[in-house]
């Protein structure tokens, strides 16, 4: 017996420091990550022509438009390993043009450990935006946050109206969803996984479209340089940032009026 309880603390001993230095090495690896251009995203709120409010706290930031009517909600998923407010810059963009933005706030800058992120940034949702949920919502993500939000979805497509992806794929089968789905990548993309994008074609729903930004990189949906291995811009972070704001924008509003 006395054998067997020896055998046994050294056991957990053995698994207690495993999952130690797993912790370790896990704090280590999401210590280094991008961090946002302020000036870039600084640029883009002055050169709105509309006026968009700000608000933050614990859990991200909301972008609510001024003086206009609401045309979406939009709740975007930041890329792995990026700070959150790497992505104000699209979502003052989208802002400007009607959209409210919400940005939510991932634990160690990696939306796989919160999945649900959109529950938890909604709660309270309509005494901080002024406005109860009659307009549609579409859920988005760059890069990994875009298959966190894939995977997200694949269990509550009802609540919302689309699917929009930037420099990503999804992760679930959503070819039987009564989904729109939305692909925006940089023709000069290096750090998607290209075989991995065109696999995943076969997931996407019926409405699905795809847009290419040529001279588009992937680190330029956000607003924090570029990332290691990516391919070389024929544009600004600031043009590309506008252009995509431009297509979300199109392709949300010919839908306006038609939602199911």
């Amino acid at each position: 017996m006395k054998r067997f309880l020896k055998i046994g603390k050294w056991f957990l001993i053995a698994i207690f420091s495993i999952a130690v230095i797993f912790f370790v090495v896990f704090k280590i690896y999401t210590r280094y990550y991008y961090r946002v251009d302020k000036e870039v995203v600084d640029s883009i709120v002055s050169s709105l022509d509309r006026k968009v409010n700000a608000y933050s706290d614990d859990n991200g930031m909301v972008f609510i438009p001024a003086d206009q009517d609401y045309k979406a909600v939009i709740v975007f998923y930041p890329g792995g390993k990026v700070e959150y407010t790497a992505y104000s810059g699209l979502m003052y963009e989208l802002a400007g043009k009607g959209y409210v933005c919400l940005l939510p706030k991932m634990p160690d800058n990696l939306a796989f450990l919160r999945i649900n992120a959109v529950d938890v940034i909604t709660r309270g949702y309509e005494a901080r935006t002024g406005t109860a949920k009659d307009i549609d919502w579409y859920l988005a993500g760059h890069s990994l946050g875009g298959v966190a939000a894939s995977l997200f979805l694949d269990e509550t497509e009802d609540d919302y109206e689309g699917l929009i992806l930037c420099a990503s794929y999804p992760d679930a089968d959503l070819s039987d969803k009564e989904l729109r789905f939305l692909s925006i990548i940089g023709s000069e993309d290096e750090v998607v996984n290209k075989e991995a994008y065109e696999n995943a074609r076969t997931c996407w729903p019926e409405d699905s479209e795809e847009y290419i930004i040529e001279g588009g990189i992937h680190s330029y949906f956000g607003c924090y340089g570029i990332q290691k291995g990516d391919g070389v811009p024929a544009v600004s972070n600031q043009e590309q940032i506008a252009e995509t704001a431009d297509i979300i924008e199109k392709w949300i509003d010919k839908n306006i009026g038609t939602a199911k």
